[in-house]
């Protein structure tokens, strides 16, 4: 027999003011909006394991939304195992999310060498120029030229992530562009360079959206951000790699041991 549903309380429901549908309350669609905060009621046991959670029309008079959006957000549930729907009894769940974030910034130089993430890649745009960003890293000696390539990252269709990647241009074709399909491994950087990467160092800050970035990630202007950028240098101190990460507060998160 299955448990008894649980009511959940709307005091950590999103906006309402929209009408319903797939329609973006706040600069997110809101099947994104749903899938988060339901995770959340999981992750926090406000939704209970085993136990059924409310059903599809309690969850549409809740937030005012239409049938697709709440079997949206669902279906992101089901994917990663966190609910089983079952024909005649409702939906129940199965497992606690490991963690409420979707990207985990590396701190050590085993994780940046390790294999990339599961993630959707988007290209945006990608040319040639003279040097990045001065302001990146201006101690370092540059390359005669560079590739500039922008990349949006995804999960569940979902961005939560913005690429800004420059690459000195002879190491860029030695590289090949297939490889920048997926993020780049720094291993496969390291095995490229004559005698190996001699300097490499990350820089993590917090920031805020502009137009553009809030368009790419479905934010509203100003919403929190992280921005890591990493810099790799070759055994003879010129800038070989340089990348601007900018994620999403929401979904980022930074461990370190401390002891």
């Amino acid at each position: 027999m299955a448990p008894a549903r649980r009511k959940t309380a709307p005091s950590d429901s999103p906006d309402r003011g929209a009408a319903s549908g797939n329609g973006a309350r706040g600069g997110q669609p809101m099947y994104a909006q749903l899938f988060a905060l339901f995770r959340q009621r999981i992750e926090t046991g406000t939704w209970p394991l085993n136990e059924c959670i409310p059903s599809l029309d309690e969850l549409m008079q809740e937030f005012g939304v239409g049938r697709v959006t709440v079997r949206h957000a669902l279906s992101l549930l089901e994917a990663e195992g966190l609910v089983g729907r079952y024909r005649g009894r409702g939906t129940f769940v199965m497992a606690r999310p490991q963690s409420n974030i979707w990207y985990r910034i590396p701190m050590h130089w085993d994780e940046l060498t390790g294999a990339p993430p599961d993630i959707e890649v988007e290209w945006l745009d990608a040319h040639e120029c003279a040097q990045p960003p001065a302001s990146v890293h201006a101690r370092a000696k540059l390359g005669e030229a560079y590739q500039a390539v922008r990349r949006r990252l995804l999960r569940h269709h979902i961005p939560y992530g913005i690429g800004h990647t420059y690459i000195e241009k002879k190491t860029y074709e030695a590289i090949g562009q297939d490889v920048l399909a997926r993020p780049l491994p720094l291993k496969t950087l390291d095995a490229c360079l004559p005698g190996g990467i001699g300097h490499a160092e990350q820089t993590v800050r917090a920031s805020v959206a502009d137009l553009d970035t809030a368009r790419l990630l479905d934010l509203t202007s100003g919403a929190p951000l992280i921005q890591v950028t990493r810099s790799v240098l070759d055994r003879d101190g010129m800038l070989v790699y340089e990348s601007l990460g900018i994620f999403r507060g929401d979904f980022v998160e930074i461990h370190t041991n401390l002891k």
